[in-house]
């Protein structure tokens, strides 16, 4: 009885066990945004032999807004659709803009954007300036177009200042871009990009450049390369850590422009034209390299501060028969800034600092080995109410070697209407000597120590007006009157201050768009005014109004059930009168108000664009200064540099997914 009652036992123990009504729950199985893993047919669900893995969070990539004050240009969606080399190659199409090209693309090409000269523009790579730190002037070439997430400006400072931001990418499968350009003369651009997640939170993404162009005309040759390497680890999701390496190199033949008698009559021929330096070359190498933290408080929320660390190296070298002039930089910097919101304010206080040394075994031009700098400054943002908004802005600039500046200004927008509306802005500032200006030396030219900055007071205002398919109408005026401006002595060199002049300018343009038409007209005019007797003022004033007209239209529509998107057109541009150009030293890399060479005659220009997207493959064509040759033998936009004559652009863009 005692065995069967101890079986009894046991049996009871045992069902009872098996059938435990508390169950443990069950943690939902989320699939991972990388890899999705089948179930194992062999197992019994609910019945699992360790307990699953909780979920991972969501990766949601971090939103970059754009700065108090600053305007949005282009973005990534905007660049599919359009064909150019450079950013002055697509400034040059745009109101507001006098362009001073080169001639073959790939040069360190000039825009005088809304009466702000080349020397008074500012770029910057998510804060981080990229002028060279001696001459203070930026090839746009540099700029890695095809990856900008957004390109956004503010043209109301006493500087001209934009910023680029990257794609951030967080992908399943691994992503390639293909970019292609091809024409004549061994002109070609081809880039591809490659992007994976090599883990759950790692993104890495590799890019590769090329740029060639022989040019149309003798001693115009170019060869460039730009490599990058990113990677972006997502922390968590207020975190975001990254670096990036980014590399430049361009090799270049240096004409100085070309033997031209008479610009008006275009009379040389391409091959056998004399350049005005025939053995001359250049190169320059940049390299960037930055280590990145970006922070958010929540998922829903864009970027809310952001610090880089950051090392540049910057090297250029002109040759001719008897000349060798290298220079080369290395800086060491930090940059950093934040976005505090409370209620209809804004404030974003941002802080930069930067040591540069010169490489001296081989600086044979700087008079001058080594120099901090520093700045810091606040915009501000303030919205009360839907029809008014005031954005502010001040920063203060030092330099060791005692140079001091500061930029303080105001914007204000009134929109009365919903259609309608009214801005107006003024800053006041100024801007220290560049390195160049105060310490080079060299045979043809030299800086000048005594040199003091230059204080510029500039407004900004328009109005526009837009309903329904009429985008804008709209008329702007701008202008900086400039004190104690720097400029080079044509005659010994020498960088000097000159008399007080304004650089003034307006715009008015009328653009329409609808489902299935683009096309716009604008008239650009620029010109100095001065009121002293000075030969550089008196040349200046005299020196003719830069009118440029633009005109464009566009046709769009989808086809085969949307499969397919096809835009075709033209762009004019037209200008009326001749004009003195700004004058590019070659040996100094820089641009300068004054010029010696004979006036740009007027010209006009029409080219034939066409796009079309199938699926992921986008081809591209255009067929640039169709009008050569009719009514004007060829133009220029820069003096001693003709334009390249009537030529035919092909490119491809193609994304693959895996």
């Amino acid at each position: 009885m005692t065995l069967i009652a101890s079986i009894l036992l046991y049996s009871w123990l045992f069902f009872t066990a098996s059938a435990d009504t508390v169950e443990v729950p069950q943690v939902p199985i989320h699939e991972d945004t990388l890899t999705t893993v089948p179930l194992d047919t062999l197992e019994l669900p609910g019945l699992p032999d360790e307990e699953p893995e909780r979920p991972q969070p969501r990766i949601v990539p971090m939103e970059v807004s754009l700065n108090p004050g600053f305007q949005k240009v282009f973005g990534d969606s905007l660049l599919r659709w359009e064909q150019w080399y450079n950013l002055a190659e697509r400034k040059q199409a745009n109101r507001g803009a006098v362009s001073y090209r080169l001639g073959a693309h790939g040069r360190n090409d000039a825009i005088i954007y809304r009466a702000h000269e080349p020397r008074h523009q500012l770029f910057l790579y998510e804060g981080i300036p990229l002028n060279d730190p001696v001459s203070g002037t930026m090839n746009s070439n540099v700029l890695p177009l095809d990856r900008m997430r957004n390109f956004s400006e503010n043209t109301q400072g006493i500087r001209y200042t934009s910023e680029y931001t990257l794609n951030r990418f967080y992908v399943n499968k691994p992503l390639t871009w293909i970019n292609f350009e091809d024409t004549r003369n061994n002109y070609r651009r081809a880039e591809v990009i490659l992007t994976q997640n090599i883990s759950r939170r790692g993104n890495i993404e590799l890019a590769y450049r090329g740029n060639n162009d022989d040019g149309e005309y003798r001693r115009a040759e170019l060869d460039g390369r730009q490599a990058s390497v990113r990677y972006t680890h997502y922390v968590s999701n207020n975190w975001t850590a990254q670096g990036m390496l980014t590399y430049n190199n361009f090799q270049l033949q240096e004409s100085d422009g070309y033997q031209i008698e008479d610009p008006l009559f275009f009379n040389f021929e391409p091959l056998q034209v004399n350049p005005v330096l025939s053995n001359a070359t250049s190169s320059f190498r940049n390299t960037l390299v930055t280590a990145s933290f970006y922070h958010r408080p929540d998922t829903l929320s864009p970027q809310q501060s952001r610090i880089h660390l950051y090392h540049q190296r910057n090297r250029r070298v002109f040759n001719d028969i008897d000349l060798r002039e290298f220079h080369r930089t290395l800086s060491y910097g930090i940059y950093g800034d934040t976005r505090l919101t409370a209620g209809p304010f804004t404030l974003q206080p941002h802080i930069h600092a930067k040591a540069t040394v010169l490489d001296d075994d081989s600086n044979t031009l700087i008079n001058r080995s080594a120099w901090t700098e520093a700045s810091a400054g606040a915009r501000l943002e303030f919205e009360p109410a839907p029809l008014v908004r005031l954005t502010g802005w001040g920063t203060a600039d030092y330099r060791s070697d005692s140079q001091t500046g500061y930029d303080i200004g105001y914007r204000i927008d009134l929109n009365p209407v919903r259609s309608f509306r009214i801005y107006q802005s003024l800053s006041i500032g100024e801007v220290m000597p560049t390195i160049q200006q105060l310490f080079w030396f060299s045979n043809d030219f030299n800086g000048n120590p005594d040199l003091s900055s230059e204080q510029i007071i500039r407004a900004e205002g328009g109005i526009e007006w837009s309903r329904g398919w009429i985008s804008a109408l709209g008329l702007k005026g701008y202008g900086s009157l400039i004190s104690s401006p720097i400029v080079i002595n044509t005659g010994s060199g020498e960088f000097q201050n000159i008399a007080s002049y304004g650089t003034i300018g307006a715009e008015a343009y009328a653009e329409m768009e609808t489902n299935f038409i683009e096309t716009g007209i604008s008239a650009t005019v620029h010109q100095y005014e001065s009121s002293s007797t000075r030969d550089e003022n008196l040349f200046l004033a005299d020196s003719g109004i830069r009118n440029t007209n633009r005109a464009y239209f566009y046709l769009k529509n989808y086809f085969f059930d949307f499969a397919t998107f096809t835009k075709i057109g033209a762009s004019f541009t037209f200008s009326p009168n001749a004009y003195f150009s700004s004058t590019y030293y070659s040996r100094l890399d820089y641009w300068d108000p004054l010029s010696v060479d004979a006036p740009v005659p007027s010209y006009y220009r029409l080219d034939l664009e066409a796009s079309a997207r199938v699926r992921t493959v986008m081809m591209l064509f255009k067929y640039e200064n169709v009008l050569d040759g009719v009514g004007q033998a060829g133009y220029f936009e820069t003096s001693r540099y003709p334009m390249p004559p009537r030529r035919f652009r092909i490119g491809i863009r193609w994304i693959l997914r895996n």
